[in-house]
């Protein structure tokens, strides 16, 4: 038997044992308390008749010779210890002969006092051992005046054998009902157990790494709920263990890039410089061949800082230095800066530039560099002869600065994964660190621009950069020297 089948049975045991004792308790109290109403309605009734006899006898409108019977059978007629109690205290006694009632005793004087004081009907009980004894008075009245007063006096208790049918009946009734219970509680535990055994299974799964387990419990109670919660944290689970598995596999990527990326330009410094060395090579191919390790050595340079720049930007407790400046001029300064990577491929650069200025508190050098990362992968990454659009927008709650050109595009699936740490587009066949757009969207939610990229597979991309008008502030005192 399942703990929880013991649990329900011993539930339904305890709650049976509870409702049959309050059962048999009020059904004892009900019983008891329905015996002793109708024991006094009878004592009542009786006394009443008796007293309305004796009236009668009083009045003289019945024939004398029945009235010493009817007072001679009264205790049959009663069937009660009856009494009639004249205003002394004594028996009343009627007729020539002065036939007197039984003689009243102490307790029958006493209440036939009471009778006679209040002038109508009297009664009480009171427990007299295992027994409850039982009081009734009637005031017989002649002349508009008590003259008498009619006492019975009747013991009464609860049938026994009623009160023990009662207990067998109700015994017989919760063994019936505990057999039940025993039956239900096996059933429920089964119904109860199943899921709960399913969900057990599923959380040894998840524990031994299995994220694809399934409690496949479908049910409306809380077992259910605590089924889905399951479920979901599986999903999750699985969901952060691919990711996890896909940044490693980027890590591990970016460290074989930035391995080769590194290995190749040391190589050819390498190769050359032993070249010249050894004097394989003089005269104007040795200038070559130090111009070609100079170009390496700045290549290899810009491999590192890119690398430390980034660690650098991610670390929050790294200060940046803000000014007041022109969001406008440091955009101007960016583009004019790659001219001349665009004038090599004969691309335009088209700025539309709003007349207001765009105030705000930044680092001049810092979004310096993020818009010329933006213009120069543009130009990257557009053909020879095409145009690249820089456009500045504002309206009632925002500012907008989008760069779109009309290169060659990210495939749809990359987008989304384009600013991550690590990340290379598998359609990038470009020289570089893979870390240009991270750089760029790190920059960005450090002064809160928000840094977005769309775009579609051989037409264009555009980035936009977007803040709040919030962050504009009045006119500064003087501009950054523009480098």
């Amino acid at each position: 038997m399942h703990k929880i089948t013991k649990k329900l049975f011993c539930y339904f045991t305890v709650l049976l044992f509870f409702f049959g004792a309050t059962a048999f308790t009020g059904f004892q109290a009900a019983l008891t308390y329905y015996t002793y109403q109708n024991h006094e309605r009878e004592l009542k009734e009786r006394a009443g008749t008796i007293g309305s006899r004796l009236e009668t006898f009083l009045q003289g409108h019945t024939p004398r010779q029945g009235r010493g019977a009817y007072l001679w059978f009264v205790d049959d007629i009663a069937m009660a210890d009856a009494y009639l109690v004249d205003a002394d205290g004594e028996a009343f006694s009627y007729g020539r002969n002065a036939f007197a009632l039984n003689t009243p005793t102490e307790e029958a004087k006493q209440f036939a006092a009471q009778v006679f004081a209040s002038g109508s009907y009297e009664h009480f009980r009171r427990k007299e051992g295992r027994e409850t004894v039982f009081y009734a008075g009637m005031p017989v009245k002649a002349a508009g005046k008590v003259a008498a007063a009619v006492i019975l006096i009747d013991t009464a208790q609860p049938e026994k054998s009623g009160m023990l049918a009662a207990v067998v009946i109700l015994g017989i009734c919760m063994a019936a009902a505990l057999a039940l219970s025993a039956l239900l509680s096996a059933c429920l535990s089964r119904r109860f157990v199943k899921p709960i055994q399913q969900i057990a299974g599923t959380a040894k799964e998840l524990a031994g790494g299995n994220y694809l387990a399934s409690t496949d419990v479908h049910d409306q109670t809380e077992l259910g709920e605590l089924a889905a919660e399951l479920d979901d944290l599986a999903q999750k689970l699985e969901a952060a263990r691919q990711e996890s598995s896909r940044l490693e596999q980027m890590q591990k990527d970016y460290i074989s890039n930035i391995s080769h990326e590194l290995r190749t330009p040391v190589t050819v410094i390498r190769s050359l410089l032993e070249a010249v060395c050894d004097g394989v090579v003089t005269g104007e191919k040795a200038v070559e061949y130090e111009r070609q390790v100079l170009l390496e050595s700045i290549s290899l340079q810009r491999l590192i800082n890119d690398m430390l720049e980034l660690t650098r930007l991610q670390n929050k407790d790294f200060p940046i230095e803000k000014a007041d400046i022109d969001l406008l001029c440091v955009l101007e300064d960016a583009i004019r800066a790659v001219r001349v990577l665009a004038a090599e491929k004969s691309i335009r650069i088209l700025f539309e530039k709003p007349k207001s200025e765009w105030l705000m508190q930044g680092d001049y050098g810092r979004l310096r560099q993020m818009f010329v990362a933006a213009l120069d992968n543009a130009i990257k990454y557009s053909a020879a002869g095409k145009q690249i659009l820089v456009s500045a927008k504002i309206d009632t709650s925002h500012a907008s600065i989008s760069v779109c050109d009309h290169g060659c595009g990210i495939p749809q699936e990359e987008v989304s994964h384009i600013f991550e740490r690590f990340y290379r587009s598998g359609n990038n066949h470009e020289k570089g660190s893979g870390l240009g757009l991270t750089i760029m969207k790190s920059i960005g939610e450090r002064h809160e621009i928000d840094v977005s990229l769309q775009s579609t597979y051989h037409e264009g991309t555009t980035v936009t950069f977007r803040l709040s008008r919030e962050q504009f502030c009045q006119k500064p005192e003087r501009y950054p020297k523009m480098s």
